[in-house]
């Protein structure tokens, strides 16, 4: 069972970082570089909390010490964008594999750059859209499983779902029993 991560304190700095699978082959002598793509990109977070009580930091303490052998469902945070005229959608037509996918709903128009979730069997799926046309989407990275259609698509709070990154979780406690917290969150699928 995975648990969900508490929400983030605001002011937090958050770093997304996708690391690709793919492969340069350079040539010995002469010749053009040629990249060979591979699934298994993969996305991490990396947070670091502001300052705060050590009763606020509780519930994050204990996700980062459980997201060390349980998987974690964070919501990834889009600083600068309004999610509020976004909602739940929908896949609106089966695909096998591939970097587009066809929506159904949720809210306004799409926006390249925005970040979405797609569930399936309750696995989170984080992508990035890269070209908007109507209701067909463009995402990186590409599928890394197939769809039946009608699975959940998250463009309001997009989630990541994976373990916190290291075997050990620890945090310092300052003056006045502020709490300053730093972490990582990388994708298990």
């Amino acid at each position: 069972m995975a648990i969900t991560f508490p929400a983030i304190p605001f002011g937090s700095s958050t770093e997304i970082k996708l690391t690709s699978s793919a492969v340069d082959q350079t040539p010995f002598l002469a010749g053009p570089v040629q990249r060979v793509s591979r699934l298994g990109d993969k996305w991490s977070i990396s947070i670091e909390c502001r300052k705060m009580f050590a009763r606020q930091a509780g519930p994050v303490i204990a996700a980062c010490i459980a997201g060390l052998a349980e998987h974690v469902i964070m919501r990834v945070p889009q600083p600068g964008v309004d999610t509020s005229k976004w909602s739940t959608g929908s896949i609106a037509a089966a695909v096998s594999s591939g970097r587009q996918i066809t929506i159904s709903g949720g809210g306004a128009d799409k926006i390249v750059g925005q970040l979405i979730s797609i569930e399936k069997n309750a696995i989170h799926y984080l992508h990035q859209i890269t070209a908007v046309d109507g209701n067909k989407l463009t995402i990186q990275p590409a599928l890394k499983a197939p769809l039946a259609g009608g699975e959940a698509v998250d463009f309001a709070a997009p989630k990541i779902m994976g373990f916190v990154s290291g075997n050990s979780a620890s945090w310092t406690v300052g003056l006045a029993e502020n709490v300053g917290l730093s972490f990582e969150i990388s994708e298990a699928f």
